[in-house]
């Protein structure tokens, strides 16, 4: 019988449990705490805040930029281009990109009907290449879409650029921001 391998694992974001972050932090590839948020901000995100965690964020923009203020420190990528979009998503995205410890996944594409492509587009202009990583959501995506599913919406999304952006997209971001640094290969 065949061994799967994980090895391509660079970083896990697990859901965010206060109680377990000491038990979290010793784990090697711990890079971060996933929360979805409704309305209230705990005050146990200030914790990551102090311990220089990374948050993945699934909530409304508007709250993403309440997050924002009231923890100035604490870094936070946006889920699922902060989608589906509703309101004035674009103005909300705008807001939230004001924050310059605030980051966008391009992850959840599926969510973005007709078309994902206006969406990033506009991710790209307000937040840039340097604030903006890929997502596939696999696994949490099957059996809908698979991960070559998920980056060919992507890739069709973001149009042509450049190779420089195409790499800060694809890898560079989250390098930086979850600290992978040379764990990328």
């Amino acid at each position: 019988m065949p061994v799967l391998s994980l090895d391509f694992i660079r970083a896990i974001i697990p859901p965010f449990e206060p109680h377990l972050l000491d038990e979290y932090q010793r784990h090697p590839k711990f890079r971060g705490v996933c929360h979805s948020f409704t309305s209230e901000i705990p005050d146990s995100l200030g914790e990551l805040e102090r311990r220089g965690i990374p948050l993945d964020a699934d909530a409304e923009l508007i709250l993403i930029r309440r997050i924002a203020e009231r923890f100035p420190a604490l870094r936070i990528v946006i889920d699922h281009l902060g989608g589906p979009p509703k309101g004035d998503w674009a103005h909300d995205l705008e807001m939230a990109a004001e924050s310059p410890q605030v980051f966008c996944k391009l992850s959840g594409l599926a969510r973005f009907q007709p078309s994902p492509r206006p969406y990033v587009q506009h991710a790209l202009a307000v937040f840039g290449p340097r604030r903006l990583m890929f997502g596939s959501d696999w696994p949490a995506c099957l059996p809908e879409f698979t991960w070559k599913a998920s980056l060919a919406a992507f890739t069709q999304a973001i149009g042509p650029q450049t190779i420089e952006v195409r790499e800060e997209l694809l890898g560079g971001t989250a390098a930086r921001f979850y600290g992978l640094g040379d764990k990328l290969e």
